[in-house]
């Protein structure tokens, strides 16, 4: 299958410019793609949540949404590997946080673009069951499973909190339950599932978590949780990550 590489950019020349060196270095590694080219973030991620790209240069400095804001966005419906291209070296730091491939300084070269290209193959092997792909409030989302901190059901939504966001789904809770693996989450009590990797502190009624949140453990399966975060804790201590 051929990857999807998308460019991200406002000057039509960088543009041009870009998509010929990427041509000929994908020649020359006897690769072939798909090259999309868009001159505002916000055409990307429109193209972007139809069908994902495997690799995107994302200018920094464009009309609208800025490059990063796009990449932000982005990362939330699908994974990706971005490659930033800018006139200043400002926003490296801001670049990388964002788990930046590469961060190329204009005028780009053929060289640069290559040693980009070299950085992101082969892609890695994306192992789909530790994603948990919903739909919520923020669109069609592909969430890291090892990001979720807890999940809790207010009414007829769920909120699921991540390291980073939170996202509102109509998915029930028994139903996102159903799609986790209970070595690694506890179904606390009708309301909440926990990652126990995020569990502080585990007392008789309730467990607090890194971030301070505590959450009260179902009364009826007290032991039984109990005994499922001492499985997980074994589980650790065999693997040597306790």
């Amino acid at each position: 299958m051929p990857l999807g590489i998308a460019i991200c950019e406002d000057e039509l020349k960088d543009r041009e410019t870009l998509a010929r060196f990427l041509q000929t270095v994908l020649a020359q590694k006897n690769l072939t793609a798909r090259i999309d080219a868009f001159s505002c973030g916000e055409d990307f991620l429109t193209a972007h949540e139809q069908s994902p790209y495997d690799i995107a240069f994302m200018d920094i400095y464009m009309d609208g949404i800025s490059g990063t804001d796009t990449v932000r966005k982005a990362l939330l419906r699908h994974r990706c590997r971005f490659i930033f291209t800018t006139y200043s070296k400002e926003h490296a730091l801001e670049a990388f946080a964002l788990e930046a491939v590469h961060y190329l300084i204009k005028p780009l070269t053929k060289d640069a673009v290559s040693e980009a290209m070299e950085r992101c193959l082969p892609l890695p092997a994306v192992d789909e069951s530790r994603f948990l792909e919903l739909k919520t409030n923020q669109g069609n989302v592909s969430i890291p499973i090892d990001n979720i901190v807890y999940i809790e059901a207010m009414n007829k939504v769920c909120v699921i909190h991540t390291k980073k966001n939170t996202f509102r789904s109509y998915t029930s809770l028994n139903a996102l339950y159903e799609l986790l693996d209970d070595a690694l989450f506890l179904y606390a009590q009708r309301s909440y599932v926990v990652n126990m990797q995020f569990i502080d502190a585990f007392h008789f009624d309730h467990v607090v978590l890194s971030d301070g949140t505590e959450i009260v453990l179902s009364r009826n399966n007290r032991s039984g949780l109990k005994k499922q975060y001492e499985r997980f804790l074994f589980d650790l201590a065999r693997k040597g990550e306790l």
